[in-house]
C-alpha cells in the first residue's frame, strides 16, 4: 500500500472516505492522546533510520500547536506528493499499529487531506510548511509542521462560505489570521484573499464574509486585520 489513496481511485470514493454526514460521530483525539499516538509512529520510523517530515492540517494543529480546541477527530496530513511514496507508506503502517496499541480508530492518522490540495500545489505548499517551520511536534523519526497559514485560513474560508460550516470554523479562521499577521507583520488585504482561494482552487469568500473575518479579528486582537485592496 502507498499513499492512503492512490491517484487511480475515483473522485467520489475518496470523498467518501473523508465526509461521512450520516456516519457515527467521531471519537475525539485529546492533545496527549495525539502526542502518544505520534510518538510511536516516530519510534517506529525511527527504528529503520528514517525522519520523516509531514504537514498537518486542520483541528491537530489547533489542539497540540494552538492550545485553540481541547481535542479533534482525527490527524490531517499531506507530504510533497499526491503520488506513491515509501515514507507516506511508511507513516501510516505505523499509524495503524499504534492504533491497536493506543485503541485508536485505523485511520487516526490520515492524508485524506491530500485529495484537495492540487497536484501542481502540494509541493510549494509543503515547501512552505517547513521553511514556516511551526512546528506541531517532533522526535527523532518524525517532525509534524503547520501548513502555511494563508493555506489554512483560505481552507476556513472555504468551509465557511457553504453549507454546513461548523462552529468553530470562524474562530479557527481568526486563529489563523492571527498566526499569519504576526508572520508576516501586516495585515491581509481582501484581494489576497481572494487571490488565494483561486490558487487552491476554493470558493472564493464574499466580501461579507470578509468583513464578518475582519470584525471578529477585531474584537479578538483590537487592530485591524483585513483591509480593503
Amino acid at each position: 500500500m502507498g499513499n492512503c489513496f492512490s491517484s487511480s481511485d475515483p473522485l467520489s470514493s475518496l470523498s467518501s472516505l473523508v465526509a461521512r454526514p450520516g456516519g457515527p460521530p467521531e471519537v475525539q483525539l485529546s492533545a496527549e492522546t495525539i502526542r502518544q499516538g505520534l510518538a510511536k509512529v516516530a519510534a517506529s520510523l525511527n527504528s529503520t533510520k528514517q525522519h520523516v517530515p509531514i504537514i498537518a492540517v486542520g483541528g491537530a494543529v489547533n489542539t497540540l500547536l494552538l492550545g485553540t480546541r481541547e481535542s479533534t477527530g482525527d490527524v490531517d496530513f499531506f507530504y510533497r506528493t499526491k503520488t506513491k511514496h515509501e515514507d507516506v507508506t511508511q507513516v501510516i503502517e505505523a499509524a495503524k499499529t499504534a492504533a491497536k496499541s493506543l485503541n485508536l480508530e485505523e485511520n487516526w492518522l490520515n492524508n485524506h487531506t491530500a485529495l484537495f490540495i492540487q497536484e501542481g500545489a502540494i509541493q510549494q505548499l509543503y515547501n512552505e510548511g517547513v521553511q514556516q517551520n511551526d512546528v506541531v511536534f517532533t522526535a527523532p523519526g518524525l517532525i509534524v509542521y503547520a501548513a502555511p497559514w494563508r493555506y489554512a485560513l483560505s481552507t476556513k474560508l472555504d468551509r465557511l462560505s457553504k453549507a454546513g460550516a461548523r462552529p468553530y470554523d470562524m474562530s479557527d479562521a481568526v486563529g489563523y489570521l492571527v498566526q499569519l499577521i504576526q508572520k508576516r507583520g501586516t495585515s491581509v488585504k481582501k484581494s489576497e484573499l481572494k487571490a488565494w482561494a483561486q490558487e487552491f482552487k476554493f470558493t472564493v469568500p464574499t466580501d461579507k464574509l470578509l468583513d464578518t473575518l475582519g470584525a471578529e479579528y477585531k474584537k479578538k486582537t483590537g487592530k485591524d486585520g483585513v483591509v480593503n485592496g
